[in-house]
């Protein structure tokens, strides 16, 4: 077969072709012109960014017959056949197919060997981190201290997965994703070259589909061109690649600015019924308000957007719709069935319980306005319905002055005091130490069970044990359990501590004043019976 790909007719050929990559591809060619090229390189990035092309480009500089030259002529033998991959001095290896310690030792072997022809011998492992354990820890001599005129190039899309004794043997350049104006210059190079019309919407498709590699970019290009011929249109472009039209996402999205669940269901159900990759059109939906986003952030005109200059008015006049707040829970709604559509049975099911949250969401009353109408003493919002307890009245004269309110919180932090805390904070507080005590000495937590009282106040941690444990309050008296229960306890607290140890001499706990201020605190009581919650702990900062 004689044709051959758009993608390896237009590979580069000079260091200047290389798209995106400026900044490796200018360091590369000042090593080469000052003679400061390293033995070993390792190229990382996503696939189709210039990886395996910048590894024989470097080779072919270093091995054309007018070099070493930071501009290979391209037409010398030894520039020709490692263009073509059969050059006898480079060697290519694939190492998800030869990654066994034995292919490594062949290599090692033959890097013994001076250079057949050219003046360096070069070897370039594709997909580097397929290699075993055992191929790596065989290569570390060699590619520490190689033989004069050898070097090494690893590619990989996968650098962390490289050991740390490989990458300090090497000099590591990370290859970017290209932009959709890159992608874009270089499909139009491409096109020019083949003489191919194309209008903006079909090199948009085309960059949005490649996802910012440009091989994947031309090898959609090939696709588009076998199958429209001499002229692009965007309507085909979209329907050849499975890209969603920006049409239809105006239409989900003023669907939900209506709150019409019945419309973005259906959407939903065409999607389906004309074969669209659901999953695939979540991840478009997820750019595209990525961009209403920025639209709304930064203005239609901003560079952040990687969208044609058509489509900006559309941005615009979508992010109107909006709040900022909006979008964001919108991104983030839809990033989140994304992921879980990866690994559903039935994609369709979370896609159409995401449209359904992005409908409702505009419904849902900020934190920030229900606190304040709960410190203002307004009336609640209405709820659906059969609505739940926050329909109550609340009083319509709020006391005019109240004592100072504690701050309320879920769980205690290490460090914070309280008078006394209630029996969930106490199990909270009691379980960590018991969990510290029980690492020093098991009788230490043994005699720590029948606690029935735990608080930290004013430096000291009190435990409060029935009247019919008395063995456990002597026993924590002695010297050697009261310094492993100290420091058990300033391991928890994060402080060095004072202990208490008692019988309780009442019939339960005393509450401390700044819980009885909090329980008949106004705003608390409103704030648990609207939202159905509970006081867990009291600080009172009036004491701090």
């Amino acid at each position: 077969m004689s044709y051959q790909g758009i993608a390896r007719k237009y590979r580069p050929q000079t260091f200047d072709d290389v798209v995106g990559q400026r900044v490796i591809t200018e360091t590369l060619k000042n090593a080469i012109l000052h003679n400061r090229v390293a033995h070993g390189y390792i190229f990382s990035g996503a696939r189709g960014v210039g990886k395996t092309t910048t590894a024989r480009l470097l080779a072919k500089a270093l091995n054309c017959r007018q070099g070493p030259t930071a501009k290979p002529c391209g037409k010398c033998d030894s520039c020709r056949e490692i263009a073509a991959g059969n050059s006898v001095d480079v060697v290519e290896i694939d190492a998800a197919s030869n990654r066994g310690i034995d292919e490594i030792r062949e290599l090692r072997e033959n890097t013994r060997y001076l250079p057949a022809r050219d003046r360096n011998k070069i070897f370039i492992i594709d997909e580097a981190h397929m290699l075993t354990t055992e191929a790596f820890n065989a290569l570390l001599k060699t590619l520490e201290e190689p033989p004069p005129h050898t070097l090494f190039i690893l590619a990989t899309t996968e650098a962390h997965k490289l050991p740390t004794t490989i990458q300090s043997r090497c000099q590591h350049f990370a290859f970017r994703l290209l932009d959709y104006q890159e992608i874009v210059s270089r499909l139009e190079w491409v096109l020019s070259q083949e003489n191919v019309q194309a209008d903006e919407g079909s090199l948009a498709a085309i960059a949005r589909a490649a996802e910012g590699s440009v091989r994947d970019a031309l090898s959609l290009l090939d696709q588009v061109i076998a199958a429209c011929g001499g002229t692009l249109v965007a309507e085909r472009v979209r329907q050849i690649l499975g890209v969603t039209p920006s049409e239809l996402f105006e239409e989900l999205l003023t669907a939900i600015d209506a709150e019409d669940s019945k419309h973005a269901l259906e959407i939903a159900g065409r999607l389906t019924a004309e074969g669209y990759d659901l999953t695939h059109f979540c991840g478009e939906l997820a750019r595209y308000l990525r961009d209403l986003v920025v639209a709304k952030s930064c203005g239609a005109e901003s560079s952040l957007l990687q969208v044609p200059k058509t489509e900006r008015p559309r941005l615009e006049r979508l992010a109107k719709l909006f709040r900022e707040e909006d979008l964001a829970r919108f991104f983030q709604i839809v990033l989140r069935a994304e992921s879980e559509m990866r690994y559903a049975l039935d994609p369709r099911l979370n896609l159409e319980l995401a449209l359904l949250k992005l409908v409702y969401a505009k419904r849902l009353a900020p934190l920030e306005a229900l606190l304040n109408e709960v410190r203002s003493g307004t009336p609640p919002r209405s709820a659906p319905a059969g609505g739940f307890e926050r329909q109550r009245a609340i009083p319509a004269n709020p006391p005019a002055s109240l004592p100072p309110r504690p701050s309320v919180s879920a769980t205690p932090t290490a460090g914070e005091e309280a008078s006394a805390p209630l029996p969930a904070a106490e199990d909270s507080l009691l379980g960590k130490i018991k969990a510290a005590a029980f690492a020093r000495s098991k009788l230490l937590s043994s005699c720590l069970e029948p606690v029935v009282g735990c608080w930290l106040e004013n430096g000291e941690v009190h435990f409060v044990f029935p009247r019919n444990h008395s063995w456990s309050v002597e026993l924590l008296k002695s010297r050697e359990q009261q310094e492993k229960l100290r420091s058990a306890c300033a391991d928890v607290v994060g402080r060095d501590v004072r202990i208490c140890v008692k019988l309780d001499e009442q019939e339960g706990i005393r509450k401390p004043e700044a819980q009885e201020r909090a329980e008949s605190d106004a705003g608390v009581a409103e704030f648990r019976k609207r939202f159905g919650c509970a006081v867990m702990h009291v600080v009172d900062l009036s004491q701090e």
